[in-house]
């Protein structure tokens, strides 16, 4: 029998006094504080007597117990105790986690004043509000959508070409540029002196007429779109066959050649021409050509070539003159790309078409407005070129535009100004005026036109 068994198996004394049977059991005994021999025996003050017992199962009760479980004791993280004691069984929390140093903080630049904000702010605001610089683009390309060929009615083509816009500039424009692309100048009618009146539907129906077709067919379109405040206007205007008469010839009685529109574009008055605005007459033949001028010139830039019966349509708090309008000197001949590349034909200099030879003199253009860029990689070289070849690059001037002083030669010739188109086989658009100045005669190009003087003894 092992040790166990034996202990389990021992019937212990109860000690006096004991007898009921659901009293407790008597206490073991108290060990003694002296120090006993291995073979010394202890009697306890009452209660078992253990000198009979077997002497491995005496050796097993004088074995020293283990001592108890000491309590844990952890350290005081938030989630402990208030003392910071738990117990054995349940797990510490985990440590907390450390974290990493916070990063070293760059210096925040301070906001930009107020006052420029605002004012950059508007600047932007009169960009955009600019009907000269604005942008266009997709109206145009949505109005060249609708062939002539494919209109079923005018109430539908004037559908088609607006509904898309909210603004009414934009919807005048759209009508602008589809005439543009569907209307041409009856070349035919003119020359021969056959011109018959048109109506809008006769218009539509041939893709032809002269300027009183193109001011009446805009109109309906007009009209049938929901913009009821576009008018045609008759006048005289200094197109195909005009010679400027001089300061000092006698002034020619008015007669009227020419007819365009007024209207009134999201609370503005405009004059728009839109037989000039398709393209032009060269020679005997018809060149479409967009001019998109002739929808956004301001009223002094439009009444320098256009002078309505009534003066009212002049659009100017100060009218000017028949006269006045007449007998201003004939100014240089401007071509097409001229109007294309958005240059002021007032902001031309010499005013005047006739220059004298043998002198110094100013040459200038620029831009249609302010907002237009005068940055070198949005624009191309211009130069003046003198009958004796001679070629001078115009630079930016401190007022915006490109200007040069140059020498003309004795006798007479052509002056011009010319723009790169192409250098050394790429695209003028962006060249230097150094890398131009150092090219001529090295290097291969290409010009356009833009004016032409005359220089005169």
């Amino acid at each position: 029998m092992s040790i166990a068994e034996r202990i389990a198996s021992m019937k212990l004394e109860q000690m006096p006094g004991a007898g009921a049977s659901n009293s407790r059991p008597a206490l073991a005994p108290r060990r003694s504080s002296v120090r006993s021999t291995p073979n010394s025996e202890v009697a306890p003050q009452g209660g078992t007597n253990f000198s009979s017992l077997d002497p491995d199962l005496l050796r097993a009760l004088r074995r020293k117990p283990p001592p108890p479980p000491k309590k844990k004791v952890l350290q005081a993280y938030p989630e402990s105790s208030e003392d910071g004691v738990e117990s054995e069984a349940t797990p510490p929390p985990p440590p907390a986690r450390r974290l990493p140093p916070m990063p070293t903080r760059l210096p925040t630049p301070p906001p930009e004043p107020e006052p420029e904000i605002q004012e950059r702010a508007a600047d932007e605001e009169e960009e955009s509000s600019c009907l000269m610089c604005h942008d266009f683009s997709h109206v145009d390309e949505h109005a060249a959508m609708f062939p002539r060929e494919n209109v079923q009615s005018l109430d539908h083509l004037a559908y088609d070409l607006t509904s898309p816009w909210g603004s009414e500039t934009e919807k005048f424009r759209a009508i602008f540029s589809w005439m543009h692309h569907n209307i041409a100048y009856d070349t035919q009618a003119f020359f021969s002196g056959n011109l018959r009146p048109a109506t809008a539907e006769s218009t539509l129906q041939s893709g032809l007429a002269v300027c009183d077709g193109y001011a009446g067919l805009f109109v309906t379109l007009s009209h049938k779109a929901g913009l009821q405040q576009a008018y045609r206007v008759t006048g005289h205007g200094k197109g195909l066959g005009y010679t400027a008469a001089g300061r000092d010839a006698v002034v020619p009685p008015f007669e009227g050649n020419h007819a365009w529109n007024a209207a009134v574009m999201d609370g503005e008055w405009h004059l728009i021409d839109p037989c000039w605005g398709a393209g032009a007459v060269d020679g005997t033949s018809y060149n479409p050509r967009f001019a998109p001028m002739w929808f956004t010139s301001d009223h002094v830039q439009f009444g320098k070539r256009h002078f309505p019966e009534d003066a009212s349509y002049q659009l100017l708090e100060q009218p000017m003159s028949w006269e006045e309008y007449i007998l201003v000197p004939e100014g240089p001949v401007l071509f097409g790309d001229f109007y294309q590349m958005s240059f002021a034909p007032d902001s031309v200099l010499p005013v005047e078409k006739e220059v004298q030879a043998g002198s110094w003199i100013h040459f200038r253009v620029d831009k249609l407005c302010e907002h237009m860029s005068r940055g070198e990689e949005d624009n191309y070289v211009y130069f003046i070129s003198t009958p004796d070849d001679n070629r001078t690059a115009l630079t930016v001037d401190e007022y915006g535009g490109w200007s040069a002083d140059v020498y003309v030669p004795q006798g007479r010739g052509e002056i011009s100004l010319y723009y790169v188109t192409m250098f050394d086989n790429q695209d003028g658009k962006g060249l230097a005026v150094s890398a131009f100045q150092n090219g001529i005669g090295r290097k291969a190009m290409a010009f356009g036109g833009l004016a032409r003087w005359t220089a005169v003894v």
